[in-house]
């Protein structure tokens, strides 16, 4: 079991839950090790915390916070991340749930959205640069399995039909909110988009510049020259550019929650007894804006899923989350024809869908998993697979990005 250092305010934090739970202060202990893979600690860190004891089954729970180093989260602007996440299991999830239960909406039903871990607890003084979120271990042995999968291997149909889903229905409960809860929808659209403002720090800002030259390596200058300069102009203050392109405030009247980072490392898939997958779980909501309903599925879709996802059964895939959201929102008193019209979502398609253009230069050399000297110099390596089978996906998402609206 690895050593892990747990601050003094977070074991403070995880005795009030232990208590909460039936544990007795002094008669059970809590053992920690890492909760995920190293590699995850610059804007937190995550441990799997077990109370055990004598009298009663173990439990396990997962358990983030910021770095204790002020400098890096400073660097990583942990604390905004921090403060985003807290609001949303806080706040924002249990108006999810309290407005579903007003309309008799159980956890039995289809239209329920309850895709996300179970909160216990929550902390965040910015000032102090202390944080803790408590959530419900998704690999915790007494509960249905969840499994993550393998980042680096396209999502099939199936997974992301069912995440489809998930998404509808949350964006249904977002415009229920609207509808029932406008003081707390109005602290939605405050949301401002984070993503952006991570990938462009003082240490982010230099893989723009680098993922855009590589991206436009894909292309030859002279044979395709288009594509090969847009990519390189890309690069140009691309990420406050993308940022002010997807503000929330462009796609009114029909903004709502975006998770803000759906992509295959937050999401896990549950299966049923024959290994067929039926539920989805959300997780790792730092990055959650207000922004155009179509955001999340479009960057999941082009980003992670197979390719055919988006050329053949892209509508089927949309339809999945319209039929969702619509069924869910019937329930909670909207009414889905006004609120967001079908149409809408196409439009948006186009408006928006250059987000996974922007992404994908950042995505897609992870996801090829090019070491730093190819993506530096990739004249220099021109026969690795590697990077011939990244030239190859960049230049399918370039192509297929032709349809949106560009990024002025």
């Amino acid at each position: 079991m690895s050593t892990v250092s747990v601050p003094a305010y977070v074991q403070d934090r995880l005795m009030i839950v232990a208590e909460s739970k039936g544990f007795v202060r002094d008669h059970f202990s809590i053992e920690y090790e890492q909760g995920s893979k190293s590699g995850d600690g610059y804007i937190g860190i995550i441990i799997r915390a077990r109370f055990t004891s004598p009298n009663q089954s173990s439990v396990s729970l997962i358990c983030k916070f910021p770095p204790e180093d002020p400098q890096l989260r400073k660097r990583f602007n942990a604390m905004l991340l921090f403060e985003r996440e807290t609001f949303i299991y806080q706040s924002i999830l249990p108006a999810f749930e309290e407005i579903q239960q007003q309309h008799g909406v159980n956890h039995q039903e289809g239209t329920y959205f309850g895709n996300y871990p179970k909160c216990y607890h929550t902390y965040c003084d910015v000032e102090r640069g202390e944080a803790v979120i408590i959530l419900e271990d998704l690999l915790d042995p007494q509960r249905p399995p969840m499994k993550l999968l393998n980042q680096y291997v396209p999502v099939d149909y199936d997974h992301v039909r069912v995440l489809m889903s998930a998404l509808g229905k949350m964006n249904a409960c977002s415009f229920a909110l609207k509808l029932h809860r406008p003081e707390l929808f109005k602290q939605i659209q405050q949301l401002n988009d984070v993503l952006s403002i991570v990938l462009d720090t003082e240490q982010t800002r230099p893989l723009t510049d680098r993922n855009c030259h590589l991206a436009a390596s894909a292309f030859d200058p002279k044979q395709e020259a288009a594509h090969h300069q847009e990519l390189l102009e890309l690069r140009q203050s691309m990420w406050p550019r993308t940022g002010e392109h997807i503000q929330g405030i462009r796609a009114e009247p029909y903004g709502a929650l975006n998770h803000g980072d759906c992509w295959t490392n937050n999401v896990m898939f549950g299966y049923d007894a024959d290994g067929r997958v039926n539920d989805v779980c959300l997780f790792d909501w730092q990055m959650a804006r207000y922004g155009s309903p179509v955001l999340d599925y479009v960057l999941f879709i082009f980003l992670c899923g197979e390719l055919d996802l988006r050329r053949d059964k892209f509508d089927c895939l949309v339809t999945e989350f319209y039929n969702s959201f619509s069924a869910t929102l019937i329930r909670l008193g909207g009414d889905p024809e006004k609120d967001l019209p079908r149409d809408e979502l196409n439009k948006q398609f186009i408006q928006f869908g250059r987000l996974a253009l922007s992404m994908g230069t950042y995505a897609l050399p992870n996801f090829a998993q090019l070491p730093p000297e190819i993506c530096e110099n990739p004249a220099m390596y021109q026969t690795d697979a590697r990077l011939q089978h990244y030239y190859t996906v960049m230049r399918e998402l370039v192509k297929d990005a032709d349809q949106f609206d560009k990024i002025k």
